[in-house]
C-alpha cells in the first residue's frame, strides 16, 4: 500500500467558535417509497449535535440534510463554501457508503483545512477500508459516537494527541493505521441529552409520506436482546464483532440498554407539544422489550391524551406475552399502528443458523392472526430472508406459503446480505461465498452470494417471484384491504399498489427510450436517482 497522508491533527479556529457540520449527502432512493418516506430524519445527527453542544464550549453545530433540502452535488459544493465548517462529519449505511465518500472527497477539495470524520455502520465496521478508499477522511469514529467525537474535537482544538482518544482509527502517515482502544458503551442512556431537534425543520420530514406520514424518528434503547448473525444493529450498537475479535473473543457482547420511561416521555412531550409531531418511527432494532416499561410508557401517553400513531420493529414472542398480560392492548391504544417483524425463515434449523431465537412457524401464524382478529387497525408487515447457504427453489417458495398463511398485509423478501462487521460477513469472506464485494450493491435486493444449489441470478428471480405472487395469488384479498375502515391500513395498501404500478411504468418508459431493459417486478426495488441529484 502506498503511503497515505496523515490526518489533520490540529484545529485552529482563529478565535472563532468551532463550526461542526453533520452532512447527509445526496443519494438515490427506492421507487416503492416516495421521497418523503425514503428520507426520514437521520436521528444520529441531532443526537450527536446535542451531546457536542452540552459538552463542548464555544461550538456551533449545523445539520445539512441534502435529501430534505433537495440539494444535489453542484449545490452541495456551494453550501460547503458558504458554511466553511472546521469539521465535517458523515455517517452512512452500507448501500450509501460510496455517496458518503464522494462527499468527503468534495469537502477535502473545497475545505483543505477542515477535519473530516466518518462514522456510522459501514465506516465503523470497515475503518481501514474507509481510510484506504478515501484518503480525504481523517478519522473514523467507531460505533457509538457521542463521547468519541467530543473528545476528538476537544483534543484537536487543544493540540493534544488523537492517539489517546478511545474509539478511533486513523492513518499514521507511514502506510499503517492507528487503532486506539475500544470505547466502552454508554450504559445509562438517560445521560444522553434530548436530540437537537431544533437544528432541523421537523415539519418538513415526510410531509406527504404514506408509510410514515409526517413521521419523526425516535429511539428508546440501543442494542438488542438477540444474537442474529446478519444484523448491523448489533454491530453498531453493541460495540462491534471486530472489537470482540481484536480482544480475542469469538462473539461481541450485545447489551441491551434503554432510556427510562420518564426520560422517554420527556422527549415525546417535546415532540408533541413544541413541534406538533403526531407519528413516531421507532428506530430501535427491537422496540417491544420489557413489558413493565411498555405498560408504564403507554399509560403515560394515554394519560396525556396524545393522539399518536407509531411504527416499530417488534418481536413475535414478546407480542404473545404482551397479549397475555394486557400490555399489547395498551400499546395499540397508545398508538401502535404498524408492526414490522423479522420472521426471516420457516424452519427451526434455518433460524438457529441465523442466531435468531424463540421463533417458530406456528408462533408466527398465531401472532399475526392475533393482530388480524383483535387489532385490525394495526398494519402487519414481515421480512423474510432468501438465499441462505442451503436454500433451494422449494425452500424459498415455502417462505411465500408462510406469508400467506400468516395473512400479512405486506411481505418483504430480501436476499440475505452479509453486512460488514457481522458474523455472517466474516464467515462469508473466510469461506469465499461473496461474489460481489462492491458495497453499493449491498442493498438487500441484489444477491451478493449464491447458495449451494442456486446462482445469484436464480436467487434474485425467486425473490422477485415471491414479491409478485404475494399479491398475484390473492389479488382480491389485497384489493379489499384498500377499502379498510382503518385509514392507516387503507392508505398503506393503496400506496403500495400505486408505487409498484408507478415503478413498473417508469421501467416501461425507460425501455421504450432504450435506456434500460424492462425487468418487470424484479426492477421495482432498484434504486432510482432523484430529479435533483446532480443539481
Amino acid at each position: 500500500m502506498p503511503d497515505l497522508p496523515p490526518p489533520i491533527d490540529r484545529i485552529d479556529t482563529r478565535g472563532r467558535p468551532l463550526k461542526v457540520l453533520f452532512l447527509r449527502p445526496p443519494r438515490h432512493f427506492w421507487p416503492i417509497l416516495n421521497e418523503s418516506d425514503n428520507f426520514l430524519l437521520p436521528l444520529g445527527y441531532p443526537a450527536l449535535a446535542a451531546w457536542l453542544r452540552e459538552h463542548l464550549e464555544d461550538v456551533e453545530v449545523e445539520i445539512l440534510d441534502c435529501c430534505l433540502e433537495n440539494i444535489g452535488w453542484r449545490s452541495l459544493a456551494r453550501e460547503l463554501l458558504v458554511r466553511r465548517p472546521h469539521v465535517v462529519a458523515i455517517g452512512e449505511k452500507v448501500v450509501y457508503g460510496h455517496e458518503g465518500l464522494r462527499a468527503f472527497r468534495l469537502a477535502r477539495t473545497l475545505l483543505p483545512e477542515a477535519v473530516l470524520v466518518a462514522g456510522g455502520h459501514l465506516y465503523s465496521a470497515e475503518p481501514e477500508w474507509t481510510l484506504e478508499t478515501c484518503p480525504a477522511v481523517d478519522y473514523v469514529g467507531r460505533f457509538e459516537g457521542e463521547q468519541t467525537l467530543e473528545e476528538l474535537l476537544r483534543t484537536l482544538r487543544e493540540g493534544g494527541d488523537p492517539a489517546k482518544v478511545p474509539g478511533l482509527v486513523f492513518r499514521d502517515g507511514r502506510g499503517g493505521f492507528v487503532h486506539t482502544p475500544h470505547r466502552p458503551l454508554i450504559r445509562d442512556l438517560d445521560t444522553l441529552p434530548i436530540p437537537a431537534y431544533d437544528l432541523v425543520d421537523l415539519s418538513r420530514y415526510a410531509p406527504f409520506g404514506h408509510l410514515w406520514p409526517k413521521a419523526v424518528t425516535v429511539q428508546r434503547g440501543r442494542g438488542c436482546v438477540d444474537t442474529c448473525n446478519f444484523c448491523s444493529w448489533i454491530v453498531q450498537e453493541g460495540g462491534g464483532e471486530a472489537h470482540a475479535r481484536e480482544r480475542g473473543g469469538g462473539q461481541a457482547v450485545r447489551p441491551y440498554r434503554s432510556k427510562s420511561v420518564g426520560r422517554m416521555l420527556e422527549e415525546i412531550d417535546l415532540l408533541y407539544n413544541r413541534y406538533g409531531v403526531r407519528y413516531l418511527f421507532w428506530v430501535d432494532g427491537t422496540w417491544n422489550v420489557d413489558n413493565h416499561w411498555l405498560r408504564e410508557f403507554c399509560q403515560g401517553i394515554i394519560d396525556r391524551g396524545y393522539d399518536l400513531g407509531w411504527w416499530a420493529f417488534t418481536r413475535l414472542d414478546n407480542l404473545m406475552r404482551q397479549e397475555r398480560d394486557g400490555t399489547l392492548p395498551l400499546m395499540v391504544k397508545a398508538g401502535l399502528r404498524h408492526v414490522l417483524v423479522g420472521v426471516e425463515r420457516v424452519s427451526a434449523e434455518d433460524l438457529g443458523n441465523l442466531g435468531k431465537h424463540r421463533y417458530h412457524e406456528k408462533q408466527t401464524i398465531e401472532a399475526f392472526h392475533l393482530l388480524r382478529d383483535r387489532y385490525p387497525e394495526v398494519f402487519r408487515q414481515a421480512t423474510f430472508l432468501t438465499g441462505l447457504r442451503h436454500d433451494t427453489r422449494e425452500s424459498i417458495r415455502d417462505l411465500l406459503r408462510l406469508a400467506h398463511e400468516a395473512d400479512l398485509d405486506f411481505a418483504a423478501f430480501h436476499p440475505i446480505t452479509p453486512f460488514p462487521g457481522t458474523r455472517l460477513y466474516y464467515e462469508a469472506k473466510a469461506k469465499g461465498w461473496l461474489e460481489e464485494t462492491d458495497f453499493d450493491k449491498f442493498d438487500m435486493f441484489y444477491p451478493v452470494m449464491p447458495t449451494e444449489h442456486l446462482s445469484r441470478a436464480e436467487v434474485a428471480e425467486l425473490t422477485a417471484a415471491n414479491y409478485r405472487d404475494f399479491v398475484a395469488r390473492k389479488p382480491w384479498r389485497y384489493a379489499a384491504r384498500m377499502f379498510s375502515p382503518y385509514r392507516n391500513r387503507r392508505d398503506l395498501h393503496r400506496w403500495f399498489a400505486l408505487a409498484i404500478g408507478r415503478a413498473m411504468a417508469w421501467q416501461a418508459m425507460d425501455a421504450l427510450r432504450g435506456r434500460r431493459r424492462f425487468q418487470g417486478f424484479a426492477g421495482v426495488n432498484q434504486l432510482w436517482r432523484p430529479r435533483w441529484y446532480d443539481r
